[in-house]
Parts: C-alpha cells; structure tokens; sequence
C-alpha cells in the first residue's frame, strides 16, 4: 500500500495560490513525499477542517492559527514558518503636507482609515496596539474601515491599498498599512508625500499550524520545507510568489499580542 499523502490546507486569497502550491506538489512529490493539497475560500473553513481531522497542516495566517488555539483549548501547535513571516508591523501612514506629523496629532477628529475587520495587521492588532497606548480609535478619531476582503484575514492587501489612495487623494487624513505593504509601496509604487507618524510594536505572521495528535508524519514534511532552497529552478518562481526566501522553525515569541487581542473579545471601528 502506498504511503498516505500528506494533507495541506491553502486559501486562494489570489489565483496564484493554485500555481504555488502546484509547484511545491510536484517537487515534495519528487522528494518521496506525496501532497494532498485542499484549497479553502475562506480562513475559517481551513480551521474548521483542520480541527475536524481532515488536513495534517494548514498554511494559516496568524489570526487563523490563534482562532485553531482557542478551538482546542490550545492543543494546536506549528511547525515552520517563512523568514518572512518574522517581525510584520503595522504602521499609520499620513501626507506630508497636511500637518499631522506624529499620533497626537491625530487625537480630536482626524479621519483614520482601517483595513478589513479581520485583518490582523491593518485592523485587529493596531487597534489593539493602540489602545495599549492610551488612544482610543473609535473616540479619539473618525475611523473609517474598509471591509473588501473579509474571510480572507487581510491577506489581499486590498484593503490597505484602497485606504492609501484615500489618504493621498485627501479623502482620509491617515491610514493604516502593514510594513510589508509600506514596503512594497516603497519597491514598487511612489511613497513619495507620505509620512510615518505611528508603529505598532512587532509581530509574527503566517505558519503551518498542526494539531498535537493526529499522527502525520509532520517531522517529514518539515524537513524537506526547511530544505527547500530558492536557487533551485523548480523553486525559484513559486517561492517568490509566497514571498519567501527561506522557510524557518516556528517562533511562538511573536504572537502573544494577537493572542491576548483574541482573548479580549472583538473591537470594530469604523
């Protein structure tokens, strides 16, 4: 009887979903280790099938895998990572010509613009953050949030964009964006007259998140992800549609915000 395939779990937040996981199928398979991927339309769908026994791993978001913690009563673990999965932001980016040069100046009125309510980077933990710090942005601004993506945890970046182009047509004094939005802004677009005033404290993003006893061989799996090298002509395109350069151990140092976020119940603004 041949080995049984290893189950992963993907959201097609992007039709480039399917065309990654595509590759990686075809390259575990040629290391000894067939793939069974499951595409999801929706974050909460993947949760739900991972914690009913149906997948081995899901490549979930942060909030996805807090959301796996709380449905266990914290019997879920990870495996891996992307490097770049390590030390996301997320920032309050406003014009430079408007006057608003640090988060006080914000306080009293100024139109805030959020991303999706289930976004962690542009929504969830943002607020939490700065709450944290004694600003509250459902009185101490006119938040405005931008729900275009819900289901999908903020992962199309939809939103954050939207809200930057409302900030520099005038329609918003601020917004929120991640850093890795900022970054791209910054690689591929024109941050030219926009300013940070505001950073959230880090945290982590993504993982391949797995239940504590459902007995797949999870240790092969990670094995050949951590091996998975970019210079490889089969690798080389896929991996850079996921935005990784590398695939690292899982480090649980960069969640406790968003768990404790979690735990406190929702906070909608806008």
């Amino acid at each position: 009887m041949p080995p049984q395939a290893y189950r992963v779990g993907a959201v097609v937040y992007h039709e480039k979903v399917r065309q990654i996981w595509d590759a990686f199928g075809d390259w575990f398979s040629e290391q000894g280790l067939a793939l069974q991927v499951r595409f999801f339309d929706a974050y909460a769908d993947q949760v739900r099938a991972l914690v009913n026994g149906e997948l081995d791993t899901a490549w979930n978001t942060n909030l996805a895998y807090a959301h796996t913690l709380q449905m266990t009563d914290g019997c879920a673990h990870a495996i891996a990572m992307r490097d770049t999965d390590l030390g996301w932001r997320s920032h309050i980016v406003a014009r430079e010509d408007d006057g608003h040069h640090e988060l006080e100046d914000l306080r009293g009125g100024a139109r805030v613009g959020f991303g999706d309510a289930d976004s962690p980077q542009a929504h969830i933990l943002p607020v939490h953050a700065l709450l944290a710090e004694g600003v509250d942005p459902r009185t101490d601004f006119v938040a405005t949030r931008l729900d275009r993506d819900l289901g999908m945890h903020g992962d199309t970046g939809g939103a954050e964009l939207a809200q930057l182009g409302r900030v520099r047509s005038g329609e918003l004094d601020a917004c929120v964006v991640s850093s890795v939005t900022w970054d791209a802004v910054g690689r591929l677009g024109d941050p030219g007259g926009l300013r940070l005033i505001w950073t959230s404290p880090s945290f982590h993003h993504c993982n391949f998140t797995v239940l504590t006893d459902n007995g797949a061989d999870h240790d092969a799996y990670r094995s050949l992800l951590l091996s998975m090298d970019a210079s490889d002509p089969k690798l080389c395109e896929p991996m850079e549609l996921e935005y990784v350069n590398e695939w690292v151990a899982f480090d649980p140092s960069g969640y406790a915000s968003l768990l404790a976020a979690v735990a406190a119940g929702p906070i909608v603004v806008g």
